[in-house]
């Protein structure tokens, strides 16, 4: 009798660790999205990289994203796939240039971003101001 106890206690203790590993597989798959990486170059006129562009990417009106180019002029996101919406856009600012407005879906990864000085040109002041409210997107 003590045998049949003691079989019967190992069997529950396996099958409810093996229901837990599948349960903790399950859950980790459904909070795992998968992540996009959308990267981007910004250039002036001349082709020559611009530094610290501030990039704001709207995923929809009450989602964004910030970023800011480097030294080299790339900037890069990791967005959760299921965040990207169809009205999904770029905006980059930078002092001396006009705003720029581009698609997510006309974006091209090979294709430098190109601001003009043609249109109504941000003054340093303004492009501060934009640099600084973006860093309170994505924040929740």
């Amino acid at each position: 009798m003590r045998k049949i106890v003691v079989f019967g206690l190992c069997m529950v203790f396996l099958i409810s660790c093996k229901s837990k590993e599948n349960s903790e597989t399950n859950s980790d798959s459904s909070i795992s999205h998968e992540l996009r990486i959308i990267k981007g170059e910004v250039v002036d006129e001349k082709r020559k990289k611009v530094a610290y562009a501030a990039v704001k990417l709207y995923l929809d009106e009450n989602d964004c994203m910030s970023a800011y180019t480097g030294d080299d002029g790339t900037f890069e996101f990791k967005v959760d796939e299921l965040r990207i919406k169809d009205q999904s856009h770029f905006e980059i600012v930078y002092k001396g240039y006009a705003e720029y407005l581009l698609s997510l879906r006309n974006h091209k990864e090979e294709t430098p971003i190109k601001l003009s000085k043609k249109g109504k040109v941000i003054p340093a002041a303004e492009y501060h101001v934009f640099y600084e409210s973006i860093k309170s997107c994505g924040r929740k």
